[in-house]
C-alpha cells in the first residue's frame, strides 16, 4: 500500500521523552571523546619532544659542551688532543671451541686489520674493521704496550650500516716497539686491538742526495730510533767496524747530520742505519761513484839508491794505501795512511839497487781497491877513477882518485896485464857523494912495465871505472870511466 505521508508520523510514533539523566549522559560521552583525543595528541608531541631534547643532550655532552664542535667525519684533530682514555674490556669473554689444541672463538666479534701490515714511523695506514653496531661511532686510541689500559685517542670514525669501518690514519712519528690501535665503540663494550708495527725494528733515514763516490759529504735526517740511542752508519755492509756513529736525541730521531760517504762497491749499493741498543734499521738507496786517484812521483830520473818522493789523492778517507815497485799484487813495497780527505803526502822511499831503466810504481786503496800508477826512470852509474901516475917502474905504486859510485858503497880494484885476467887487488869505500881520494894502493912490477889495467866496480851499483898505466912510455894512458 501507497505510504501516506501525511500518516508517516501517526505510524510511527515520535518519542521526545528522554530517559532521567540521558541528556547529560549524551552530553558526557560527547565530552569524553573529545578530551580523549585532546589528550593523545599532546601525549605524541610530549614523546616526540623528549626524545629531541635526549638527543641534543647527548650530543652536547660527547661533543664536550656548548662550546665544542661536532665531529661527524672522523677527523682526528679532537681525539688527538685528549688526555689519555681508559679503554674498555668487554663484559663477557666469548665462549670457544678447539680447534686441535687451540681454543678460537665461537662467534665473530669486532676486528679490525691494518694495511699494511708493517708500518713505519710518520707514515699512512689504513683500518679496516667489521662487527661493530651499525652507524655507530668508534674511537681509534694508540696504546704503547699491549699491556696498557689506557690510550691516546687518534681518530674517530663512523660505521657503515653493516657495521663496518674504514678509515685513513696517521702513524705518530715516535711510536714504538709493541704498539698497539685500538678500536672501541661508543657507550657499548665492542673492542678490537691490532697490531700497529710489527716488531718495531724500522727506522727511517731520508739523505740528502743518491749519487757520490767514497768520502763525499752527505747530509741524513733519521726518525724511529730510541730516545738518546747510538746509530751505527754503514754502507753497503752490515757487521764488522761502522763508518760512523751518530747520536739520536730525546725523540729517536735526528734532524740532521753530515757524514762522509763510506767505502761501497761501485754501483747501487745501500745505506744501513742499526741502532746500538734497539737493533732498529733504517734504509735508503745510494749510487757510489767509483774513485779515480792521482799519483805523482819526483825525481822523474834518479840512480838506485837516491830517494824518490810520491804523493796521491783521491782515496777514502782513512784508507790504508798499498804502493808496489813494478807489480801490483804480493807484498807491498810500502804502505801509508790517506787522511780524512783520501790524500797521502809526500812518501820517500830508497829506490833499490838492481833497477835499472823504466820503472812504475802503484798505489792500490786497500778497502776501495782504486788503483792508479805513475812511472820513473832509473839511471845507470857511470863512476870514474883516475890513477895518481899515468907511467912508473917497477916498484912505483899507484893509488886511485874515484867519483860516481853509489853513496857508501865498497868498491872493488881488479888488475890485469893485457895477456893475462885481471885479478882482484883490494877494496875500499866511497864517501857518502861516492867518491874516494888515493884509495886502491897498487905496486907496479916488473910485469907491469908493458903496461897494467885496472877495473873498479862498485858492490851495490855496479857501476864500473877503468883506468890504466903504461911505465914504458912518457905519457901515461888517461883512465877512462865507462
Amino acid at each position: 500500500m501507497p505510504e501516506n505521508p501525511e500518516n508517516r508520523d501517526k505510524d510511527i510514533p515520535e518519542n521526545t521523552e528522554q530517559p532521567p539523566g540521558g541528556e547529560k549522559e549524551a552530553e558526557g560521552k560527547g565530552t569524553g571523546e573529545k578530551k580523549m583525543r585532546f589528550t593523545w595528541k599532546k601525549v605524541l608531541m610530549a614523546a616526540i619532544a623528549l626524545v629531541v631534547v635526549g638527543s641534543l643532550v647527548q650530543v652536547i655532552a660527547r661533543s664536550g659542551g656548548f662550546g665544542g664542535a661536532l665531529n661527524t667525519t672522523g677527523d682526528n684533530q679532537e681525539n688527538s688532543k685528549r688526555e689519555p682514555q681508559k679503554i674498555k674490556k668487554p663484559s663477557q669473554k666469548p665462549k670457544t671451541i678447539e680447534l686441535g689444541e687451540q681454543k678460537i672463538p665461537r662467534e665473530s666479534g669486532p676486528i679490525i686489520v691494518l694495511n699494511p701490515g708493517l708500518v713505519t714511523p710518520g707514515g699512512k695506514a689504513t683500518v679496516e674493521g667489521a662487527g661493530f653496531d651499525a652507524k655507530s661511532t668508534v674511537d681509534l686510541f694508540l696504546k704503547t704496550s699491549a699491556k696498557q689500559n689506557e690510550g691516546k685517542g687518534i681518530s674517530a670514525v663512523k660505521t657503515d650500516k653493516s657495521g663496518s669501518l674504514n678509515a685513513q690514519i696517521n702513524v705518530p712519528e715516535n711510536v714504538r716497539k709493541g704498539a698497539v690501535l685500538v678500536a672501541q665503540q661508543r657507550d657499548a663494550d665492542k673492542v678490537a686491538e691490532a697490531q700497529l708495527v710489527s716488531g718495531g725494528v724500522v727506522g727511517t733515514v731520508k739523505i740528502n742526495k743518491q749519487v757520490g763516490k767514497p768520502g763525499d759529504s752527505v747530509s741524513l735526517s733519521i726518525r724511529g730510533f730510541g730516545a738518546g740511542e747510538r746509530i751505527d752508519v754503514f754502507w753497503g755492509r752490515v757487521g764488522g767496524k761502522p763508518d760512523a756513529t751518530l747520536t739520536a736525541d730525546g725523540s729517536g730521531g735526528i734532524g740532521r747530520a753530515d757524514v762522509k760517504v763510506g767505502v761501497a762497491p761501485t754501483g747501487v749499493s745501500t745505506l744501513i742505519l742499526v741502532g746500538k741498543k734497539s737493533q732498529t734499521t733504517a734504509t735508503a738507496p745510494f749510487q757510489v761513484l767509483g774513485l779515480y786517484p792521482t799519483l805523482k812521483s819526483s825525481p822523474y830520473a834518479l840512480k838506485a839508491g837516491q830517494r824518490i818522493n810520491v804523493s796521491s789523492a783521491g782515496f777514502a778517507p782513512q784508507e790504508r794505501v798499498l804502493f808496489y815497485i813494478n807489480s801490483a799484487s804480493g807484498v807491498p813495497a810500502f804502505t801509508a795512511n790517506a787522511d780524512a780527505d783520501g790524500n797521502v803526502g809526500a812518501v820517500s822511499f830508497d829506490v833499490p839497487f838492481g833497477l835499472e831503466g823504466e820503472q812504475s810504481v802503484a798505489a792500490i786503496g786497500e778497502r776501495t781497491r782504486a788503483v792508479v800508477r805513475a812511472a820513473f826512470q832509473v839511471m845507470p852509474y857511470t863512476p870514474t877513477a883516475e890513477p895518481s901516475t899515468y907511467s912508473g917502474k917497477a916498484g912505483t905504486r899507484v893509488s886511485f882518485y874515484v867519483t860516481g859510485f853509489a853513496a857508501n858503497e865498497t868498491v872493488t880494484l881488479y888488475a890485469g896485464g893485457p895477456n893475462g885476467e885481471a885479478k882482484k887487488i883490494t877494496t875500499f869505500q866511497v864517501d857518502a857523494k861516492g867518491a874516494a881520494e888515493a884509495v886502491g894502493s897498487y905496486p907496479i912490477t916488473k910485469a907491469d912495465e908493458g903496461g897494467v889495467a885496472f877495473k873498479l866496480v862498485g858492490n851495490k851499483s855496479g857501476g864500473e871505472a877503468k883506468a890504466s898505466v903504461n911505465s914504458t912510455q912518457q905519457e901515461g894512458q888517461q883512465g877512462q870511466g865507462q
